[in-house]
């Protein structure tokens, strides 16, 4: 693995750009678009396999496509245009699960952004289906054709909050279910997904994949102790503008008395992607944790504020239900 480089702690959480928009999806949109991918490059955890080159695209390139879409995500967020998006992902398949709602997110972008031509980035076809003879393997997120390099390219998509752990190597970024970290997933992306070579789609035939693309994004976790550290092992592999925030052992009586419970709050599912305010009590606030409710904290998002914290539990032997 590549060298790592230390980062201060106080550096690690994002201005976060989406939070300036009012309305929950185009906040989410906006944050699926301004959040880098959390990989500087792909790592192969799989060089004997024969497989194809994965890249990722830098944070620079989410950047410019937030950019572009703004005077638009500006649009939906103050008109009537906000029907168009919310219709769009409510009629898509499972709107409720956090993968498939990402996934709803980034389609509506590429869709809406290329009638608008303000990206290069044609839909082609969208959740290919895969088969060994008449049995479904698996399938493909995204097949895009890049009117500006001419290539067909495979986008495949990941939505992942991930816990982390020293050394902070990928096996070590683990979810709320403990089966699922961040080498598992890119090596089964590698090692299923992107083998595709060509695709059979609806409308367009059979077509050839040129280039392929890891889409991971999501937000990721420190230990809350880390802050006492100062600085720390920051992976070279792990994009430093990538939204990072902190979590604590539900069993560490030392470190979740550092917490304020009198304005802590169960976040809801949705709000992995961003917060919303509407849950909180008419005055602005949480309503309060009773120390009941403190003294057995559910693993899951909490809010401490405008605070996220994963409260988590560090023996990782016990799988809880996935997102």
């Amino acid at each position: 693995m590549s060298e790592p480089i230390a980062k201060p702690v106080s550096t690690l959480i994002d201005d976060a750009p989406w939070e300036r928009y009012r309305r929950p999806y185009v906040r989410d949109l906006a944050y699926v678009l301004a959040c880098p991918n959390v990989l500087t490059t792909w790592l192969d955890f799989a060089p004997h396999q024969n497989t194809h080159k994965v890249e990722v695209h830098s944070a620079s390139f989410w950047q410019a496509q937030f950019a572009a879409y703004q005077q638009r995500l500006e649009e939906l967020d103050t008109t009537t245009a906000y029907q168009t998006l919310t219709r769009y992902l409510l009629k898509r398949p499972s709107p409720n699960r956090l993968g498939f709602h990402f996934e709803g997110l980034l389609s509506f972008w590429l869709e809406d952004g290329f009638a608008r031509q303000l990206h290069p980035y044609e839909t082609l076809a969208n959740n290919v289906q895969l088969y060994n003879g008449k049995q479904t393997t698996g399938e493909l997120d995204l097949i895009l054709y890049n009117h500006e390099e001419q290539l067909v390219e495979h986008w495949e998509l990941a939505i992942k909050f991930f816990m982390g752990s020293a050394p902070f190597e990928p096996v070590n970024w683990v979810g709320i279910n403990s089966n699922d970290n961040l080498q598992r997933k890119m090596t089964h992306m590698q090692t299923k997904q992107f083998r595709a070579v060509w695709v059979d789609t609806e409308d367009r035939g059979q077509i050839k994949i040129d280039k392929r693309y890891g889409v991971i994004k999501g937000r990721f976790f420190l230990p809350i102790n880390t802050k006492h550290f100062g600085r720390y092992d920051w992976p070279t592999w792990l994009t430093p503008s990538f939204p990072i925030h902190e979590w604590c052992d539900k069993n560490d009586t030392v470190n979740l008395a550092t917490i304020d419970t009198t304005i802590l709050r169960a976040a809801h599912y949705i709000e992995w992607f961003s917060k919303r305010r509407f849950y909180d009590r008419d005055d602005g606030h949480p309503s309060p944790l009773t120390c009941s409710d403190n003294e057995s904290l559910k693993t899951g998002l909490y809010f401490e504020g405008d605070r996220p914290i994963v409260i988590y539990p560090h023996q990782r032997g016990q799988a809880h239900d996935s997102f």
